[in-house]
């Protein structure tokens, strides 16, 4: 018995000790709150256990820090009072940073591969879609770069537990984010619109393909510019959330992600199967038309990238703790546009794997590319529109010559592309 009263007075001497430190802790609003709800608790003053797992209690006392307090005092104090009832904080930091770098980090080196091999090769010539691309992989740095300084500077944990200073300067960092991932989207749907007037010469196709990247260009350009100038003054982006600052976010992000998600999972779609139909079309060996499309056919991941990002999305509204609910939000966001830059450099990894590893790529040859001047090699024979290309065969007994006009439409391409499909085997299907 003695003993047992000895452990229970340690137990009260601990309790009041644990709250006569947290009532140190906590700013003065949090304590005439918590001297106000007290009463509604069946606990004793000093058993903070029992006072944590009081659900009525703390959530009166929630409602009144948020009433009384301002959003800074009432962060710190809900902060506070959960670590003091051993409530761990939540933190998905580790997972947003490693996501996005790692992604981020196999698109520039892509981009960069595809550059390095363009340059290098003496039948290449940089195009307009390896200018896009470019462009895309350094928007693409600035919208990974931030991703990581946001989450060291704690994004990515519950709000509370992160430092007002840090949660400001984070939410800086993520508002760059949020309009250089738009730039960085459709600065890769236009590479790959580039490459497509590479490699196709029907004109149907051709005005498709100008329709879809004029649409490209003003759906970024409108999405770009919603993000820029979603608060006014921009300030208020990241010092709203203080409460002490007058200004106004005029955008629902919700219903706007909505909108525009599906917009632009169907706009990617459409870009991934235009050359889908030509493809199908070619004469070759099964092999090589299974390589061909299936490298454009991993395309279609982009899109179940774009569905999560909208689920993230469902998942995020009325979010309390928004640094935390949306980090799936935001790593969908940039993998999305890391994912689009990596399969736009996908034909020109293609090249280079094939002569780095050609046992891999047998039904492809060698030699079949353009010169510096965007002509074809000598095995394709073929001129600017309107040329004449004489075929002329050779009868044994009569020597009969056969001509004929042809009218042939002339495209830019590289010795990349054109080893996409050999040009000494593929013909299209009248």
């Amino acid at each position: 018995m003695h003993l047992l009263s000895i452990l229970t007075s340690l137990a009260l001497l601990h309790g009041a000790f644990a709250q006569e430190e947290l009532l140190q802790r906590l700013p003065l609003c949090a304590n005439e709150c918590l001297e106000a709800t007290l009463p509604l608790s069946k606990c004793r003053a000093d058993d903070l256990a029992c006072l944590c797992t009081d659900t009525d209690f703390m959530g009166a006392a929630q409602l009144c820090n948020a009433g009384n307090c301002t959003v800074v005092e009432t962060m710190s104090a809900t902060n506070t009072t959960l670590a003091a009832c051993g409530v761990p904080i939540k933190n998905k930091t580790g997972e947003m940073v490693g996501v996005t770098a790692s992604f981020g980090a196999l698109a520039v080196v892509m981009v960069a591969f595809r550059l390095i091999h363009r340059a290098a090769s003496s039948k290449a010539q940089l195009g307009l879609d390896d200018l896009l691309i470019g462009l895309a992989g350094i928007a693409s740095l600035f919208q990974n770069v931030p991703v990581v300084v946001a989450g060291c500077l704690g994004f990515g944990r519950d709000i509370w537990s992160i430092p007002p200073e840090n949660l400001t300067a984070s939410l800086k960092w993520m508002y760059v984010t949020y309009f250089t991932y738009q730039i960085a989207e459709f600065l890769c749907q236009l590479s790959i619109l580039a490459f497509y007037l590479r490699i196709m010469t029907d004109p149907k196709t051709r005005r498709i393909v100008y329709g879809l990247a004029v649409f490209v260009v003003l759906f970024g350009l409108s999405n770009t510019f919603t993000m820029v100038l979603q608060c006014r003054p921009i300030p208020f982006f990241w010092n709203g959330w203080r409460g002490d600052t007058k200004g106004v976010c005029t955008v629902d992000v919700r219903l706007w992600g909505l909108i525009r998600g599906g917009i632009e999972i169907s706009l990617d779609l459409a870009i991934i199967i235009v050359p889908l139909p030509m493809l199908s079309k070619l004469q070759m060996s099964f092999r090589k038309k299974v390589q061909i499309m299936s490298m454009f056919c991993v395309g279609f991941v982009i899109t179940i990238v774009g569905c999560l990002r909208i689920w993230s999305l469902l998942a995020f509204d009325q979010s309390t703790n928004p640094t935390y609910d949306n980090v799936p939000g935001v790593y969908w966001c940039v993998t999305e546009a890391n994912l689009f830059i990596v399969v736009a450099c996908m034909p020109a990894i293609q090249a280079i794997l094939q002569k780095a590893i050609p046992s891999c790529f047998t039904g492809f040859r060698k030699g079949t590319g353009y010169d510096s001047n965007g002509k074809y090699g000598s095995s394709s024979g073929l001129g600017k529109k309107g040329s004449f290309m004489e075929q002329s065969s050779r009868n044994m007994k009569g020597g009969i010559t056969r001509s004929t006009n042809v009218d042939v439409y002339r495209t830019e391409r590289t010795a990349s592309d054109v080893e996409l499909v050999d040009q000494h085997d593929w013909k299209q299907t009248q």
